[in-house]
């Protein structure tokens, strides 16, 4: 589907017109705790989507090409250090220089506070493939041309995640936003609130991914009384939330068309940024919108999420796995030469003859919980750094993270690298308390799981993971490895 059809339809036309309509009147509770990168957090009441920018806030920082720190907060210094890294990117992109493209996406992760894309980038470089295929992208994604959604499918979209969101966007020269689960929150919210409003008919055609936030904030409408739900990221294909970030462009260029909001910001490109901006900063915590929570959501509003607690908070509880064990199926499988994808390898643990017991399709797919590009994007490594990661160790973590050197594990504002944050609660657990009970109670009290049994699944798979990176000792006592990879690290900030 191309521009003109996608936005042609009844829907679609009927959404922009009652966001046009309704967005200046709304009004909004901004309410931030304070953390890294909101330091003091935030509490503003405001009115109006134009007004929102003005509270923009996150703090982060990078390094240019000099080795010189980038720091920024508010929307305008944010704004001067994107139009960095987007110079530095396009300049490199369009030189074929694979090293420099490499260096400018990282500091793009780093100011967006991800990492799960690391090891997909260093791939894509070593190949000589990173410039050619953020070109392809850029011409699949552009919000202006003649390129057609069906274009993103599996075979043109290798990856995509948070931070790669953020790289597409920034090569894009016609105001494609960055779609994280903030922006999918906020997108997906004002979509319910036009559906509640009997704007809309039939059956929702623009369900809105979105992804949960690692701390309490609601990242979803399906928590709130009759909210139509937003898909999680985890449920969905790459491909398609590629489309859905097009898409989101199409409506936003498409709205900014018929108004004068963000004039002030320069051309349309800027003015979609700006308005992307806003949305990231409604999409902290859907509660600004002032609705009443459901007393238990539908399950079909929270498809995707670990948890069904009225607020939309997840906690740190992963879907089960045996860390090790899977790794060293996995390398086995490679060896065997079957093709390197999630389905073939779910066919071959399914199929394997040496389990004493054969095991479900379903398990065999929990089984694959750590090799996602939110935990460790496993599929597709090269072989010698997989037999690195399987060996495990300092070496294989280093591997794992594809890192020549660790820096200290960080957490950004979204629910990923859950393994090693389970790693982190587990050995902090195992320290603080002498006993199993107090050890669930200690990860229940703080709001890590929500019963006894997902408590002991978080253990588990922490002790699985942090034995096999050496990050816990055989008592699952915190290493010197441990103090040093978590060192400053908290859940709280």
């Amino acid at each position: 589907m191309k521009r003109e059809k996608f936005l042609a339809q009844p829907e679609v036309e009927a959404f922009i017109a009652w966001l046009a309509a309704s967005l200046p009147a709304l009004t909004f509770k901004l309410r931030f705790k304070s953390s890294k990168f909101v330091p003091g957090g935030l509490t503003a009441d405001v009115q109006g989507i134009e007004q929102v920018l003005g509270h923009y806030r996150w703090k982060a920082s990078w390094y240019d090409a000099n080795q010189t720190a980038v720091e920024s907060e508010t929307w305008t210094q944010t704004q001067r250090s994107l139009g960095q890294l987007r110079e530095w990117l396009s300049s490199a992109v369009n030189a074929g220089d694979e090293r420099q493209a490499l260096q400018a996406c990282l500091q793009i992760l780093r100011w967006g506070g991800v990492k799960g894309a690391i090891p997909f980038l260093h791939r894509l470089a070593v190949r000589d493939e990173l410039t050619s295929y953020l070109q392809k992208m850029a011409g699949l994604m552009s919000l202006d041309g003649d390129n057609d959604l069906d274009d993103l499918d599996a075979s043109s979209v290798e990856r995509f995640d948070s931070g790669l969101t953020k790289i597409h966007a920034l090569l894009d020269v016609s105001g494609s936003p960055i779609y994280d689960s903030r922006v999918g929150a906020a997108i997906a919210m004002l979509y319910s609130l036009f559906r509640q409003q009997g704007a809309g008919r039939g059956k929702p055609l623009l369900r809105f991914p979105s992804g949960g936030a690692r701390g309490d904030q609601v990242r979803n409408p399906g928590a709130f009384l009759n909210s139509v739900g937003a898909p999680q990221f985890s449920s969905i294909e790459y491909a398609a939330w590629a489309r859905w970030q097009v898409q989101l462009g199409w409506i936003i260029r498409a709205l900014l068309e018929r108004t004068g909001w963000f004039a002030e910001q320069g051309a349309m490109p800027a003015r979609c940024h700006a308005f992307e901006a806003s949305l990231f900063m409604l999409g902290y915590d859907l509660r600004c919108f002032g609705l009443a929570l459901a007393a238990e959501p539908k399950a079909d509003d929270l498809e995707g999420e670990v948890s069904l607690r009225a607020v939309g908070k997840t906690g740190w509880v992963p879907t089960g796995h045996v860390f090790g064990q899977v790794l060293r199926d996995y390398l086995a499988f490679r060896r065997s030469g079957a093709p390197d994808n999630k389905a073939s390898f779910v066919d071959w643990l399914v199929a394997k003859p040496r389990h004493k017991k054969p095991i479900s399709r379903s398990t065999a797919l929990d089984y694959c919980f750590p090799f996602s590009i939110q935990e460790f994007d496993l599929f597709g490594r090269p072989l010698v750094q997989l037999e690195r990661i399987v060996a495990g160790g300092e070496d294989g973590l280093r591997a794992a993270l594809a890192a020549e050197t660790l820096e200290p594990f960080s957490l950004g504002d979204e629910r990923v690298s859950v393994c090693l944050v389970d790693v982190l609660i587990t050995g902090n657990a195992y320290a603080s308390a002498e006993t199993g009970k107090d050890r669930v109670d200690y990860i229940m009290s703080a709001g890590y799981a929500g019963t006894e049994n997902s408590a002991k699944t978080l253990m588990d798979v922490g002790r699985k993971v942090g034995k096999h990176f050496g990050l816990l000792d055989e008592n699952h006592l915190p290493t010197a490895l441990f103090e040093q990879f978590y060192q400053g690290c908290s859940l709280d900030a």
